[in-house]
């Protein structure tokens, strides 16, 4: 028998052959794979072994020529695995997390669940369904209520129990109904402007109560007055807590608010000599209180956004969130219930920012739940 000799070429079509001659039937090395049943072509720079010269013919993975550590997905190497998967760097292979595994880092531990199951003893276990969702008896998957349903029965999802934002329940078929557009809900019926002391919410379409000092305003703060109780108008959007009569001007002369016959004009200038303001409660006061701002312009006190402990300049412009409230952590001016993703909740009521590269955290910013995409979140094990 001949021995087996070998020639290395490049192809027409731009990859790498190895042209075997002799009679015996040839194996390539690693790294190559048998084309036509003569030639060693070298697989994707990808692969570690291949069935073809493609990037998705890798049929087993590892380190590539750049020293950078591969995994095998459905046939490609790749750097990372995908969601719900975790790389396994004995055999260099994408393998399945538990079951309902969002994220894990091997087999048995899971760190993030899917949507609708909750982390327990590092397993994922169904929790109660999401809003407008009812579990389906047959397959225990949560499924949505028909549209406009809050709450829906078990037995059929069709049948609404209550409904949402800018639906009516109409008892007669148990379903959610909505106005046309351009109408506003009020109580059980449509209506294209809202009654004396509500106002229409364009955001569920129904009309919603004022603060209780207003006749007539356009959101429901006591800062949001387009008229006051006897016809009288707001200063700076608020009714105070005594009213003037139209002739004459709310304003501090010198250290207690009058209803004075005034021009506009002298009343503000008085408002900016004094540096008084004219609190809710009609009082004068050196500083607004806590919950409000000063508008120096109209030597008023408004309000802050709600849940906003302290502002400045204007009321969206938070710096202090109530510890006691349902927002209290403060984040680019604003009061968040929690902090986005990148951000943890510090003892001192902020959003401070996770090191790179946690994409969330906890505690700490060191404290890694889950990371950047192109990293993998180590679990320590207890000794």
């Amino acid at each position: 028998m001949f021995p087996l000799l070998t020639r290395t070429v490049l192809s027409l079509v731009g990859f790498v052959v190895v042209v075997v001659f002799g009679k015996s039937s040839p194996s390539c090395p690693s790294g190559q794979f048998l084309f036509r049943d003569r030639q060693c072509v070298l697989c994707h720079p990808t692969c570690s072994e291949c069935t073809g010269h493609e990037l998705f013919h890798c049929s087993a993975c590892g380190v590539d020529e750049d020293g950078v550590e591969r995994f095998l997905y459905l046939g490609h190497c790749v750097t990372h695995c995908p969601r719900s998967l975790y790389a396994d760097r004995g055999i260099s292979t994408c393998l399945p997390c538990l079951q309902n595994c969002e994220l894990c880092t091997d087999a048995s531990i899971c760190a993030k669940c899917q949507d609708n199951y909750k982390l327990q003893s590092g397993r994922c276990q169904m929790t109660s369904c999401g809003k407008g969702q009812v579990q389906d008896p047959d397959t225990g998957e949560c499924v949505d209520c028909e549209t406009g349903c809050k709450t829906c029965s078990t037995e059929n999802r069709a049948v609404c129990n209550s409904c949402n934002e800018g639906y009516f329940l109409f008892s007669s078929s148990s379903t959610c109904l909505s106005c046309l557009p351009g109408y506003f809900l009020n109580g059980e019926k449509c209506v294209k402007q809202c009654p004396q002391q509500t106002f229409g919410d364009t955001s569920g379409w129904r009309c919603q109560p004022c603060h209780s000092s207003c006749l007539s305003c356009r959101d429901p703060g006591p800062s949001d007055c387009e008229l006051c109780q006897g016809g009288v108008a707001p200063v700076g959007g608020q009714c105070p807590g005594f009213t003037c009569s139209p002739d004459t001007t709310l304003m501090c002369e010198p250290e207690f608010a009058q209803c004075v016959i005034f021009p506009a004009v002298a009343a503000l200038a008085l408002h900016l000599r004094t540096a008084l303001h004219v609190s809710k409660d009609g009082s004068c006061v050196e500083r607004c209180p806590s919950g409000s701002f000063s508008n120096s312009v109209l030597g008023v006190c408004e309000s802050c956004a709600p849940n906003c402990q302290l502002c400045a300049d204007s009321s969206d412009n938070c710096v202090s969130c109530s510890k006691h409230g349902l927002t209290p952590f403060l984040h680019e001016g604003k009061c968040w219930s929690e902090c986005p993703d990148g951000f943890f909740e510090s003892e001192e009521g902020l959003c401070d920012p996770c090191e790179a590269p946690c994409h969330t955290c906890d505690g700490a910013g060191s404290q890694c739940l889950s990371c950047s995409d192109g990293y993998f979140l180590r679990v320590r094990h207890a000794d």
